[in-house]
């Protein structure tokens, strides 16, 4: 009987050790050691993903810009409650858009200031995951700008800069081009342009000069960022409001596919994972687009492609029935002015990279 009352309390002992040295090594695991676990030993996979979040404002009054509609006031009645919605909405994405490997760089657009963002962040916890924003103000009127999000103990910011895109006397400013400059993983730098080229209100035709203005001075930054580096690690991500074949694309970006001898691959080329990012009536279009440099496809680099292709993310709850033009739809904060409480009237996209550590 005492043989086995001690043999009792061995097991006992060692099955307690056991779960409470369990316990100690996974609680010393945070959310900033899911870049990707399961790849530790060899390359880590790091996600950079984009999204156009759709008229992410906060809800105060700015005196120097037109957003008037997004008021608790205005016709939308846009409150704090419907803005904390909103929030949780997009953090929702963003959490599960890479299943446990959280995105290291988020490039977002129609963004309306560095306080809406800062509020998003903290309301959401995100903040606690160590992502910080990159935003500077641009001259758009409505006050929608492109904008920078990334995990800090990831990713260190070496420089950052706002390029102006110039539409000429008497034009309808647009957006700037967020360039960022950074060190990944401790291991190599990446530059990074944030786009959003004006939209195809009045007509595609008619507004096509405005977005080329817009290709020709992204073509410029990276051409400077080339010119004293050329095998430097470009990623240019954004809204183009073109699709991924459109002659600004390969023709003045000089973005292509894979196998192609232009300078960038555009691995929008090469999508998988829905028929596009933006829906119009029966129409499904890739606008949302990441381009890379042909040095992240050089097999010694520390930093490369995981795999050469753009996944549009397709969530399911970012869809709803369309019931005016079939199948499915994009599920929106608004569905003309009536508040429905969705996320955006776009799909982000996601790469993945590999990094020698």
């Amino acid at each position: 009987m005492k043989n086995s009352k001690l043999i009792y309390c061995v097991v006992l002992l060692s099955f307690i050790l056991f779960f409470s040295t369990t316990y100690k090594s996974s609680a010393s695991l945070n959310f900033s050691d899911f870049i990707n676990v399961s790849n530790q030993k060899n390359d880590t996979v790091v996600g950079i993903m984009f999204y156009n979040v759709e008229n992410l404002f906060d809800t105060y009054k700015d005196s120097l810009k037109n957003d008037e509609e997004f008021l608790p006031s205005s016709s939308r009645r846009w409150t704090y409650k419907r803005m904390k919605q909103k929030f949780t909405n997009l953090s929702r994405v963003i959490l599960n858009a890479g299943g446990w490997n959280l995105p290291v760089i988020i490039g977002l657009c129609e963004v309306e200031n560095s306080l809406v963002l800062n509020l998003f962040l903290k309301e959401t916890g995100l903040y606690d995951l160590e992502y910080r924003f990159i935003h500077y103000d641009s001259p758009d009127q409505r006050g929608i700008d492109v904008a920078l999000l990334y995990r800090r103990n990831n990713f260190k910011i070496l420089e950052s800069k706002p390029y102006n895109v110039d539409m000429g006397v008497g034009e309808r400013p647009t957006r700037d081009i967020l360039y960022v400059k950074g060190l990944l993983l401790n291991t190599d730098t990446l530059h990074l342009l944030v786009n959003h080229w004006p939209s195809r209100l009045g007509g595609t035709v008619a507004s096509s000069p405005k977005r080329e203005i817009s290709a020709h001075t992204a073509k410029k930054i990276s051409d400077s960022i080339q010119f004293y580096n050329h095998n430097a690690k470009i990623i240019i991500m954004g809204d183009f409001n073109e699709a991924p074949d459109n002659i600004m694309m390969t023709e003045i970006l000089r973005a292509g596919k894979k196998n192609d001898t232009l300078k960038f691959i555009n691995l929008a080329l090469h999508a998988e994972g829905a028929q596009g990012t933006i829906k119009y009536q029966h129409q499904w279009s890739i606008f949302d687009q990441i381009i890379v440099s042909k040095s992240l496809m050089n097999d010694t680099s520390k930093i490369k492609i995981h795999k050469p292709v753009q996944k549009i993310i397709s969530l399911p709850f970012l869809f709803e029935a369309d019931p005016a033009f079939g199948g499915q739809r994009l599920f929106r904060t608004y569905s003309g002015f009536k508040y429905t409480g969705g996320f955006s009237d776009h799909l982000p996209v996601w790469i993945d990279l590999s990094v020698k550590r």
